[in-house]
């Protein structure tokens, strides 16, 4: 009785995230008609200069790798790791209209013969074991099955490869009031990560560490609605060499920080 058990679980597992992985698709190709886009630029404009994300590029090198932008949205990346070295740059996003973007974006900036672009499922890739000595995503792992998403890379990444992740936290109460004010910005499905979610990283993956940032600046966000971008700038140095030695002096206070690094081999 337990095989049939076990095999019917899988199926409702599988069939549960593919689901889900269809609310995101509906979400992403339907987008440009909702409240979404207003919202969001609120968002960032309160996050201004005090956004680190662009520190994620330091954790890896796509010289020579044959790399795969997991969740690529409308291709942002693309040209920066072509620029990098890349030997190959794979796009996946289960948006067919994000797709579409990524393949525009490419013929404009010159590099569609060096790039390729599919819709799929980030559950299941469909690629072969093994395919890509990096994998990078910014912002996706935490609107996916965390634990399927993560068999899925451990599956399609090299033995000695890299995965990196830029992914945002939950623990932060002021960032948590935020989240409930603006429901339009994000899909009902999404989940930012968790302190379980690390110890599944490392679960899966044996080498596995994270780094946070952005922690103080999360109450001055709203100050960016008002300052010039040269006074957000000074600010946000200041901010940071604090945040630094705070989440390095008090390693508890990394779960509130707004944005996690994920670095797994």
């Amino acid at each position: 009785m337990d095989v049939p058990n076990s095999v019917t679980l899988a199926a409702a597992e599988a069939d549960a995230a593919a689901s889900l992985a269809e609310r995101e698709r509906a979400f992403y190709n339907e987008k440009g008609e909702t409240s979404y886009h207003l919202v969001r630029g609120w968002i960032w404009r309160a996050i201004g200069e005090f956004r680190r994300n662009e520190e994620a590029h330091d954790l890896y090198d796509a010289a020579g790798k044959d790399v795969l932008d997991y969740g690529c949205g409308p291709g942002y990346l693309t040209k920066q790791l072509i620029d990098a070295g890349a030997a190959s740059v794979t796009g996946i996003d289960v948006s067919n209209a994000e797709i579409e973007q990524a393949q525009r974006r490419a013929r404009q900036d010159g590099v569609e013969g060096r790039c390729r672009f599919l819709v799929a499922d980030a559950h299941a890739t469909g690629f072969p074991d093994d395919s890509f000595d990096l994998v990078i995503g910014d912002s996706i792992i935490h609107h996916l099955d965390v634990r399927r998403a993560l068999v899925e890379l451990r599956r399609i990444l090299r033995p000695d490869g890299t995965a990196v992740f830029l992914e945002p936290l939950w623990h932060n109460p002021l960032l948590r009031v935020g989240r409930a004010l603006t429901p339009s910005a994000r899909t009902p499905d999404e989940h930012p990560l968790t302190v379980d979610d690390w110890a599944l990283c490392a679960e899966i993956f044996p080498a596995f560490d994270h780094e946070e940032r952005e922690l103080f600046t999360i109450p001055l966000m709203p100050l960016n609605l008002v300052l010039p971008t040269r006074l957000q700038r000074r600010l946000a140095k200041r901010v940071w060499r604090f945040d630094d030695r705070m989440l390095a002096r008090f390693p508890g206070l990394r779960k509130h920080a707004r944005s996690t690094f994920l670095v797994m081999k």
